[in-house]
């Protein structure tokens, strides 16, 4: 009989000792199942060759088990980079949908990108600043990320005497900034300038425009990227009698 309590005794043991072991990895599991990482997503939209800001993102914990490749835990590690694609906000902002310009050490290495300004200028183009005013920069409703038509009117002397054109400089342009924030606040904008992503030629014309004459930029549609063959106008378009068929 004492054998037999003591076989018992053993029994139980080890079925005490298995079920704490189950116990023991099922929690563990549970625990690496349960295991968070923080990945940087966007807060609000962001437009493509926007440059990033604290305001734009923040950060968001998921399962270490499903974190996406090329995920980025840190927020001020992506400041000051450039969106190459639009983000909805919820998107996460993944190492291959940024440029970043390289800083630091980097530099020192001759390996330096440039300024996140220069990294949103688009493949052939060149930032121009030009000069805008309250009426001239559309009531100051253009806006980065915005596409502007260009007019430029200027005075030509010919053997005749002189008269005043308007031609449609440049069309369907980029505009990568507007004004400067005063004090450092970006909520309160100068907007005597915007720049503009134009071609050489295109910042040619304009450039001519501005220094003899002045500007003026149209807004366009965000769905509307028609281009126009325009003949330059003089004010003698007034007196066609084919006006109100020809301009409407």
């Amino acid at each position: 009989m004492a054998r037999k309590g003591f076989v018992f005794l053993a029994l139980i043991s080890a079925l005490i000792a298995a079920g704490s072991a189950f116990l023991y990895l099922n929690g563990l599991n549970k625990k690496n199942a349960l295991e968070l990482r923080a990945l940087v997503v966007a807060k609000s939209e962001i437009a493509a060759r926007s440059v990033l800001t604290t305001e734009q993102l923040t950060l968001k914990e998921v399962p270490v088990k499903g974190y996406p490749q090329g995920g980025i835990s840190s927020v001020q590690g992506l400041v000051g980079s450039v969106a190459l694609v639009n983000l909805k906000s919820g998107d996460p902002v993944l190492s291959s949908m940024v440029e970043r310009s390289n800083t630091g050490g980097e530099q020192s290495k001759g390996t330096n990108t440039g300024s996140s300004t220069a990294l949103t200028i688009p493949e052939g183009k060149r930032a121009v600043a030009i000069p805008i005013g309250l009426v001239s920069g559309v009531g100051y409703a253009v806006k980065p990320g915005d596409h502007v038509d260009v007019l430029v009117t200027l005075d030509l002397k010919d053997p005749a005497g002189t008269r005043t054109i308007t031609s449609l400089a440049a069309q369907d342009i980029l505009v990568l900034s507007v004004g400067e924030s005063i004090g450092g606040d970006k909520s309160k904008l100068d907007a005597k300038s915007y720049t503009l992503a134009l071609s050489v030629p295109q910042a040619m014309a304009v450039t001519l425009g501005s220094e003899k004459g002045s500007l003026r930029l149209l807004l366009r549609n965000p769905a509307n990227s028609e281009q126009l063959t325009a003949s330059p106008l003089d004010q003698s378009v007034f007196l066609s009698p084919d006006y109100h068929n020809i301009y409407k």
